[in-house]
């Protein structure tokens, strides 16, 4: 038996699904106990909130999990159905999540806008890829650099699976309403009563009790229907 024989019998696998079409199910969003140890041992800032689904073939049958990490700042207040951040709308590229976004909607041309929002892990469910381990960086420190992890990664689309989907992704979560002190939303109404939204965000900025609430920020800061500007006028 030669050493090449010998090394290749004690080298050890991923355990994932390689070079393969699956189908995305039960997606949600969520912590796993291997990554919230690494963020312990690095010392790091971030909650350790992931994205997770399983991969099953098309009769639904289990082929393996898999998680691409958030970024820091986000939450989910709704058991994993959502995510939401005090200031950001979008995902960041350099995070695992965005990473993913990118490769489906970037390099794969998927319309991802048909079938749901990014931050409502359901949009996912039932969409069908062909999936090749890729090398990536984990959090762990080693000698020269970061430690490399395989980990799968979408190269090509196969379509929506409809049966295993289960229905249309529900729409995204509203942002909870922050609780506010009357004398202060009172003050606030008024400044939005009385500027443009520019300047509102700008004054209101400047309120103490404003900047110590990540909830409050938010909602000063939408632009939106549903943002604090919008939802007080007179």
């Amino acid at each position: 038996m030669t050493t090449e024989e010998i090394k290749s019998a004690w080298e050890l696998e991923s355990g994932l699904p390689n070079d393969v079409d699956a189908y995305m199910s039960n997606c949600r969003f969520g912590t796993k106990d291997e990554y919230m140890k690494q963020i312990v041992d690095t010392g790091g800032e971030t909650s350790g909130l992931m994205f997770l689904c399983d991969l099953v073939d098309e009769a639904g049958e289990l082929l393996g999990q898999q998680g691409w990490t958030v970024g820091s700042g986000w939450k989910t207040e709704d058991d994993g159905v959502s995510i939401a951040h005090p200031v950001r709308k979008n995902v960041v590229i350099s995070s695992r999540y965005g990473q993913l976004q990118y490769r489906v909607v970037k390099e794969l041309s998927v319309e991802m806008d048909k079938y749901g929002k990014p931050l409502v892990a359901a949009s996912w469910n039932g969409m069908g890829f062909h999936w090749m381990l890729e090398e990536h960086e984990t959090l762990k420190q080693v000698e020269g650099g970061r430690e490399k992890k395989q980990g799968l990664m979408p190269t090509a689309f196969v379509g929506l699976n409809e049966a295993i989907r289960g229905g249309t992704a529900p729409a995204e979560a509203a942002a909870a309403k922050p609780v506010v002190d009357k004398v202060i939303e009172e003050k606030l109404k008024d400044l939005a009563q009385t500027n443009d939204f520019k300047a509102f965000v700008m004054a209101a900025m400047k309120i103490e009790s404003v900047s110590k609430s990540d909830e409050l920020m938010a909602s000063i800061m939408d632009d939106g229907k549903t943002g604090f500007f919008a939802t007080h006028q007179k």
